[in-house]
């Protein structure tokens, strides 16, 4: 069968300020066309339940859904204009809520399952929904231990309650607990069309960014900040009809709702949910996708896992090893790119690549044309890896006020990506380096990165005092990242502008890149580098227990005990520091001054439910500083 884009590519030299001729002005009217364009091709795949074999829908299925759910919210009493919110995992339902409401003119907000109680009361009491859409009785009861007791303060259309059980806590009487089943069928039975919403400049979500400190800004995204993201990657990356992806990065965030959501149904992809975030390379070899959207930490691990079993290779299969780790770096250096996958070629390049490399592949389901990594800097040494593998991987730029994407490699076409760099600009928006906002003498061509294109946010949902922090002037946004522009247009990130930190030798410090360069060490889980206002700098590390312990006895240092009395212990510590500065900490990525002199070792995983991580996986570092007062205390 031949393989079919399913559009052409947007011209460079075209106007990025508004919709013209055939793009679609609302995401609802993207899924319209794509619902009649590619109707019998399967738009989702999803188990229904553990154990229960694959189900899918079709891409005409899902547009029936998507509008019969429009209409039944619209007549429940969801209007233009209103919210509608979402407490909801990745789900065939999570997709037909944000179109169906899009569909009628109000916008999505959705959380994560998981956030603190406290979290959902603040964003709801802040959004104000007219509809609230939970996964199950358990989001629920926790909902009904969390909000007030007065009905007025609950969304005046009442709880959506997917699943098959019954309510267990009720709201306050007068709040209507719908059932899905019932809403669908509904929707499905009305008879009156709906008045489709037709403004590509009306609100089409409101993303909550879970700040490192205080409370979480709602970040206003239109249609067309999001379509233009969209339209500007439409067949710019090999995406073609009836391709399969692996969907896992949670929608609530903007990389994960406008790429592996939108992207995918505009380009007539074949989305497959993960039901099990714990076995993604296992439902990856079931569904043998060919494109993979990733966060850093799941390349972290799979270079971490796969090295591992190099390591302890004997005989003729670590010299097969060997000799094909050699193979491919000499075939990429002899084609001259970086990022892009080079596929074998000769006899033994070919042979090689059967024996070792292809059986890496098969891993992820042995069919990935590309992979794509957001959200966090990706360390060189495991891009460089995952192309001696065989996938093309690029890395990106952007944040949920930018819709997201700012800029990427891979989207300008094979041959033009760059590492240590997050690409070239995408097409409508301009960057530009605010040098003012950074005074580092060593780094004169840095600055804090600003943003101006249709992909800029409106603003943050009821805060005016925040908006004007960091928008200039509408479609002018302040990054708060430090970077630096290429004069061929590449972009480099460097670090944060509030994260940077100075010694007391005044010297600079961007911890970010560095702690993403530790992690790569399989002793190392999550990292934060500090020191402000310090001699030297200092590390908090959650290390890998099991394979601590282990390097720990291998060396004949005492690892006995609790894991918490094992971090504590000062032997530890100095071996852990040592081993990391050996193996992790070498130039030209860490300088002098900045590797760390003192290792903190925490025994417990940062996450949301310790309030140590948001739900976008960043470390609230006041909350980690604070758990740890006493160990920096003591630094002299």
């Amino acid at each position: 069968m031949q393989q079919q884009l399913a559009w052409e590519r947007q011209p460079d030299d075209r106007q990025w300020q508004k919709p013209e001729g055939d793009d679609p002005r609302t995401l609802y009217q993207m899924l319209m066309t794509s619902a009649e364009r590619f109707s019998s091709h399967p738009c989702f795949g999803y188990i229904p339940e553990p154990g229960m074999p694959r189900v899918h829908l079709t891409y005409q299925e899902f547009g029936d859904l998507a509008t019969a759910v429009g209409k039944q919210l619209r007549d429940v009493g969801v209007n233009a204009g209103d919210r509608v919110a979402l407490i909801l995992n990745n789900s065939v339902e999570w997709a037909a809520l944000s179109y169906g409401a899009n569909a009628i003119g109000a916008a999505y907000t959705a959380m994560y399952t998981h956030q603190h109680g406290a979290e959902w009361a603040y964003i709801l009491g802040d959004s104000e929904p007219a509809l609230l859409a939970v996964a199950n009785t358990e989001v629920l009861d926790k909902l009904v231990a969390n909000l007030p007791d007065d009905a007025s303060k609950w969304p005046r259309c009442g709880v959506l309650l997917l699943g098959d059980e019954p309510a267990n806590e009720l709201p306050p009487e007068g709040v209507t607990v719908h059932q899905w089943a019932e809403f669908v069928a509904a929707g499905r039975a009305s008879e009156e069309a709906i008045d489709v919403a037709d403004d590509p400049f009306a609100l089409n979500t409101l993303i909550y960014t879970s700040g490192t400190t205080g409370n979480p800004k709602g970040v206003m995204l239109t249609n067309w900040n999001t379509l233009s993201n969209v339209l500007c990657v439409q067949s710019a990356f090999k995406i073609y009809v009836g391709d399969k992806n692996a969907a896992f990065l949670p929608w609530a965030h903007s990389f994960g709702s406008t790429f592996d959501l939108h992207w995918m149904i505009r380009c007539g992809v074949h989305i497959n949910l993960i039901s099990d975030l714990t076995k993604i390379a296992d439902e990856c070899i079931e569904i043998k996708p060919a494109v993979l959207l990733a966060v850093p930490r799941v390349w972290n691990k799979f270079y971490d896992r796969v090295n591992s079993q190099f390591e302890a290779a004997t005989g003729l299969k670590k010299v097969l090893i060997g000799k094909a780790k050699k193979s491919a770096a000499k075939r990429i250096a002899k084609a001259g790119v970086e990022c892009d996958a080079v596929p074998a070629s000769g006899f033994f390049d070919k042979l090689y690549d059967k024996l070792v490399w292809s059986k890496v592949r098969a891993r992820f389901g042995g069919n990935i044309r590309f992979c794509m990594s957001g959200a966090a800097a990706l360390s060189p040494d495991v891009a460089e890896f995952i192309q001696m593998v065989g996938f093309s991987c690029y890395e990106g730029y952007g944040l949920t006020e930018t819709s997201p994407l700012v800029s990427a490699n891979g989207w300008s076409g094979p041959g033009t990506s760059k590492l240590r760099c997050v690409g070239r600009v995408a097409n409508g928006v301009k960057v530009t380096i605010d040098t003012d906002a950074w005074d580092d003498p060593d780094r004169p061509d840095e600055g804090e990165i600003i943003v101006t294109g249709p992909n800029v946010m409106l603003g943050y949902w009821n805060n005016e005092e925040a908006t004007k922090e960091v928008i200039m002037e509408p479609g002018t946004f302040r990054t708060g990242d430090l970077g630096k522009l290429s004069a061929d247009g590449y972009l480099s990130i460097t670090g944060r502008v509030k994260s940077q930190f100075k010694l007391e030798n005044g010297k600079y410090v961007s911890p970010a890149p560095l702690e993403e360069n530790v992690k790569l060490s399989p002793l190392v889980e999550q990292a934060a580098l500090d020191g402000r206002n310090m001699l030297k700098t200092y590390l908090i590390v959650h290390p890998n227990l099991e394979a601590m312990k282990a390097a720990l006895s291998s060396a004949g240092v005492d690892a006995s005990g609790s894991d918490e009395e094992i971090c504590a212990r000062q032997s530890t510590r100095d071996w852990m520091l040592s081993e990391l500065k050996t193996n992790a900490m070498q130039a030209p990525t860490w300088k002098g001054y900045e590797i760390p002199a003192t290792i903190i070792l925490d025994h417990e995983e940062w996450t949301t439910d310790n309030d140590l991580m948001t739900p976008s996986m960043k470390v609230k570092l006041r909350n980690l500083l604070a758990r740890h007062e006493e160990s920096i205390a003591a630094i002299k």
